[in-house]
């Protein structure tokens, strides 16, 4: 069966697909249709409109299910645009081939793909990567090769990603694996997984993870950690797992350390070391105890339970329950 028309509405039909009715509505220029082969062929100025999904590309193929012969998958070359837009909130999936399950009401966007999510116009989150699926059904984005993603003022770069949304369009939570990084203004995190979350405002990084921290102030906080968390809320960064601390002229490493910063200032305040910890100055003096507390301004630190001090300059070795020092 062959036409050729400007505008061709080959079908318009009402399915019962996966527990909800959608419509489904292809327009082309030209179309081919082998019932026997179960395949549908579409060019010129394709349209293709499935529920709120609007797909448009030069040309596209259908497939047919043998049995029913109803559309089952759609498959669009040459950089197809797919678009779906709910209340202010827009979606846009740009690729080299886009594939829309028409049963799992899934949308799969390969090579060079892109998804946009606006609202009134202005974007809210870009993802680019090799390849990238969308399920309309649970509004989970997932992006695969090459990922990175500009949310918020933050970009993150991973080889994969998810990214949940809830009904309305807003990004609830984003999950970074393999090489995963995020950078904030003049911060940097890093690690083998990178979760975010919304809600709770706050960054989970596990696996090699590292944290270079600048503050508006110029401070600068690089940690490295087999775990760490950000939370925007409680202002706190806390690192577990043989935490290695550079500020300044000192190191210092121990089992946990929390940085608290000032909300107001966003400025680092306090950084306590739990279990046993040790901090060395200008690589030269040395302080070991059960817990040390390092203060910003003043610099000072203050050393708690079964202190050991080494201080190079006089080759003495000193042990205390408690010291204090300003550096």
């Amino acid at each position: 069966m062959k036409k050729n028309k400007l505008k061709i509405l080959l079908i318009l039909s009402t399915l019962l697909l996966m527990g909800s009715v959608f419509a489904i509505t292809i327009e082309s220029k030209k179309q081919e249709i082998e019932l026997d082969k179960n395949k549908g062929y579409f060019s010129g100025d394709v349209k293709v409109q499935i529920g709120d999904v609007v797909v448009q590309s030069p040309r596209a193929d259908l497939d047919l299910e043998p049995e029913t012969k109803k559309p089952s998958l759609a498959t669009f070359f040459d950089k197809p645009y797919a678009n779906q837009i709910k209340d202010n909130k827009k979606h846009e999936v740009k690729a080299d081939i886009i594939k829309v399950s028409l049963i799992k009401k899934i949308i799969t966007a390969q090579g060079n793909a892109q998804t946009n999510v606006l609202q009134d116009k202005k974007p809210v989150i870009v993802i680019t990567a090799d390849t990238q699926e969308y399920d309309t059904n649970t509004n989970l984005m997932k992006a695969t090769g090459s990922v990175i993603i500009n949310y918020e003022d933050m970009v993150a770069t991973s080889d994969n990603a998810y990214a949940l949304l809830d009904k309305k369009g807003d990004v609830h939570n984003i999950k970074l694996s393999s090489r995963a990084t995020i950078k904030q203004d003049k911060s940097i995190i890093k690690g083998d997984n990178i979760q975010y979350s919304k809600l709770r405002q706050d960054i989970i990084v596990s696996g090699n993870t590292m944290s270079d921290v600048t503050f508006e102030n110029g401070d600068r906080v690089i940690i490295n950690a087999r775990n760490q968390q950000y939370n925007r809320l409680g202002n706190t960064i806390i690192a577990s797992g043989n935490v290695n601390v550079k500020y300044s002229d000192y190191v210092a490493d121990g089992p946990k350390a929390i940085m608290h910063i000032n909300p107001k200032t966003n400025k680092p305040e306090k950084i306590y070391f739990i279990g046993r910890s040790k901090i060395v100055q200008k690589n030269v003096n040395s302080v070991e105890a059960d817990k040390i507390t390092i203060t910003m301004q003043p610099k000072t630190f203050e050393a708690i339970g079964n202190v050991k001090t080494n201080i190079e300059q006089n080759s003495t070795t000193k042990k205390d329950n408690k010291m204090e020092f300003s550096l």
